[in-house]
């Protein structure tokens, strides 16, 4: 104790609460490291080939020690300062950065292997993945897109449907985990996003209100422009939709979707957004996303079906 500064110094060994926190930290790295050691070994096993990892809450360094001749898929919300080098064995996948429980974040990364084609319909993977900042991997997951999951049953999604693939449906997806996360006051914006071809869309479209997009630059209207989005999110507190062209530029914003929902068979569960959502889908060629504004659980729907589910943490 120095009296005249008056602070205390302490010796991290032997405060208390340093050597727990140090407990801790050796403990859950001795987890992932068994945790991923046997997830490689079953991945041999098995014979799978690409291997998933939820590469930003994880320690990179402990998986690729571990690794054999596999390709490794890294989910990472920023590509360009993934510290692995990429390379036919190393793709760092590039997926919104937000708060979704570890079993969305792994149904996205799913979901946007196959839509960049990194992975095939009916290929066996192996998933490391962790919780929402944990910084460890805990748990092993094995997944076959077609056996376990509906959306890649029996269709031909990803030949017919080139959207899924384009900056402009991941910036919407982007823009939707950010409403449900961020939300207004603490709770999830709800609103829909319809991405399509204005032609195909358009019988279909009725404005609510005057339809504030209209008469401003296409330039200022780009869903990749960040100042546009704090305006999107003024804009979805009015009821109705927003219509984006397949440039990316917001075209009408309050839109009813006059679409019928006859053929529409949804989940219990979900409401008139989803309805509408889907109805459109159903109708045109257009990709809708949804946020409940309940839950902030964000949907797609194509072909009149949901296609994914993402829950919050």
């Amino acid at each position: 104790y120095n009296q005249e500064a008056r602070f205390r110094v302490v010796c991290p060994a032997m405060d208390p609460k340093a050597q727990t926190s140090t407990k801790r930290r050796r403990s859950e790295n001795t987890e992932a490291r068994i945790v991923v050691e046997h997830g490689f070994a079953m991945a041999e096993a098995l014979a799978i080939e690409t291997i998933i990892v939820n590469a930003d809450p994880l320690d990179v360094a402990i998986i690729d020690s571990h690794r054999g001749a596999n390709t490794v898929l890294w989910l990472t919300p920023d590509a360009t300062e993934f510290p692995i080098e990429e390379d036919d064995r190393n793709i760092a996948l590039q997926i919104p950065e937000a708060r979704l429980s570890r079993a969305s974040r792994v149904q996205l990364g799913l979901f946007l292997a196959v839509a960049n084609d990194h992975i095939g319909h009916s290929e066996t993977v192996l998933c490391l993945a962790g919780g929402a900042g944990s910084a460890r991997v805990d748990s092993v997951l094995i997944m076959n897109p077609r056996r376990d999951f509906p959306w890649f049953k029996g269709t031909q999604l990803w030949a017919e449907h080139a959207r899924f693939r384009t900056p402009e449906f991941a910036r919407i997806l982007e823009i939707a985990l950010r409403f449900s996360a961020e939300g207004r006051e603490g709770k999830p914006i709800g609103t829909i996003f319809v991405l399509g071809d204005l032609d195909d869309l358009t019988p279909h479209l009725k404005q609510i209100v005057l339809n504030p997009c209209a008469g401003h630059p296409k330039k200022s209207r780009r869903l990749h422009s960040e100042g546009f989005i704090e305006t999107v999110r003024e804009f979805a507190a009015m009821d109705g939709a927003f219509v984006i062209g397949p440039n990316g530029v917001v075209e009408s914003a309050g839109t009813y979707l006059d679409a019928p929902a006859r053929k529409v068979r949804l989940p219990l569960g979900l409401g008139a957004r989803h309805s509408a959502a889907a109805a459109i889908t159903a109708t045109t060629d257009a990709i809708a996303v949804v946020v409940s504004e309940s839950s902030g659980a964000v949907t797609v729907f194509q072909a009149g079906k949901t296609i994914l589910t993402l829950d919050k943490s």
